[in-house]
């Protein structure tokens, strides 16, 4: 499949409406300036919700046939193969984006394979937030990284699965890790996009 866009956003769901609702809101509103851009839902298993939901804002939509969890894995691998922009990022449902997220992904990524960008992570053990990543030195650290931090190459990213046979296969800074391994130009923008709830 040749790429026709600039970016392709992809976002794993599973029977949550109102985050889904609340992320195509987001993506609707989007300054893109002349960015290409497309959404692609993937439903982690049937989900009359998500498919409703998502042809209304004109996303793409994608269901697989069976819920297969491991934080979305299956579901993000599937969205890679059917995601038509030279670059891929990924958005949780659950997460909020500001108005330039998808334009600053694809500018941290554009010429290299893997834009890296920043957001606000909020803890669960105490109050407030943290900017991740904290410090960059060219290197993902675990517990540093996450997924709406990175804008990936596609071809880059159809190398490595996101599911691959491991119990935490689904794991954002594994997948990273391995596109790393492979020799992955990387690209560090320090311009918070949203916020990691």
């Amino acid at each position: 499949m040749t790429a026709t866009l600039d970016l392709s956003v992809i976002t794993a769901t599973y029977r949550r409406p109102k985050h889904l609702a609340l992320c195509l809101a987001q993506f609707r509103h989007q300054s893109l300036a002349n960015l290409r851009v497309e959404h692609v839902i993937v439903s982690d298993g049937p989900d009359p919700f998500a498919r409703s939901l998502a042809e209304a804002a004109g996303a793409v939509c994608v269901e697989l046939e069976q819920h297969r969890g491991q934080w979305g894995a299956a579901a993000k691998d599937v969205g890679i193969e059917h995601a038509r922009g030279e670059y891929v990022c990924f958005w949780d449902d659950d997460n909020q984006y500001e108005p330039h997220a998808a334009a600053v992904l694809y500018a941290a990524a554009v010429g290299v394979d893997v834009g890296v960008v920043q957001c606000r992570h909020h803890q669960r053990q105490q109050p407030g937030c943290v900017i991740l990543p904290r410090e960059w030195n060219g290197v993902p650290r675990y517990g540093d990284i996450d997924t709406m931090n990175v804008c990936v190459r596609r071809e880059l990213a159809r190398t490595e699965p996101w599911e691959d046979g491991n119990p935490r296969s689904g794991s954002d800074y594994r997948w990273i890790q391995r596109l790393r391994d492979r020799g992955a130009t990387m690209r560090f923008v320090p311009i918070v996009i949203g916020d990691h709830l």
